[in-house]
């Protein structure tokens, strides 16, 4: 096993994969996480003062059926933000950080030039649900929307991982777990069709603009 020589390594910083990178994560997720929350609650701050909020969706979209169940879907990205410290290197790591920088300041700017209102009228009462969705509603407030976070972050983790993977079955795995959260994101009522589209487009951006131009950095 050799890294590849397309890459200088050094005993702290090289093609690894596995459980000794999680320090490493563990400071770039929290660098990045307190940006994100100056961000994402500062961008919901704003908005919901402003007057001149958008509705960025189709009537009919209003019709999409409500499915409590898929809480679990769209909350399955809290998983999804654990698998890149034993799947990436270092550098990779390093790399995901810089593209989640980008996307969230892209979704900033976008926020303030499309503030939104959410189209669906949240429910008071979930059965089966609540203590999941009051959860949600409180963290989550029906502005920032255009593009879904959830759908751009999601896509950027599952790419990166994705590229790093070669079994078929896992590939195909994430495939349908990128799928599973962008219906999530509508059936819970979260976001209109708008903002999954831009989501998917902003983290496909970033992904093949950051970490596709990274140094490759696979061990053979």
């Amino acid at each position: 096993m050799k890294v590849s020589s397309t890459y200088k390594s050094s005993p702290s910083d090289t093609g690894y994969r596995g459980i000794h990178n999680v320090p490493v994560y563990a400071r770039l997720a929290i660098s990045v996480g307190i940006l994100f929350a100056v961000i994402y609650f500062g961008m919901n701050w704003i908005t919901a003062r402003r007057t001149d909020r958008y509705h960025l969706y189709f009537d009919w979209e209003l019709a999409i059926p409500f499915v409590p169940a898929m809480i679990y879907g769209y909350a399955s990205i809290l998983i999804l933000l654990l698998l890149p410290a034993v799947t990436l290197s270092q550098p990779q790591l390093r790399a995901l950080a810089r593209a989640l920088t980008i996307t969230l300041f892209v979704a900033a700017v976008s926020y303030l030039l499309l503030p939104a209102d959410l189209g669906f009228e949240r429910p008071a009462y979930v059965s089966g649900y609540d203590t999941e969705f009051q959860a949600l509603y409180a963290l989550e407030m029906p502005h920032n929307l255009v593009p879904s976070l959830h759908i751009a972050c999601s896509i950027r983790l599952i790419a990166t991982i994705f590229n790093n993977m070669s079994s078929l079955w896992i590939r195909s795995g994430l495939t349908l777990w990128a799928i599973l959260i962008c219906g999530s994101v509508l059936l819970v009522h979260q976001h209109h069709v708008l903002d999954v589209i831009s989501g998917l487009l902003l983290g496909i951006v970033t992904y093949r603009l950051v970490c596709s131009a990274n140094i490759p950095l696979g061990i053979r």
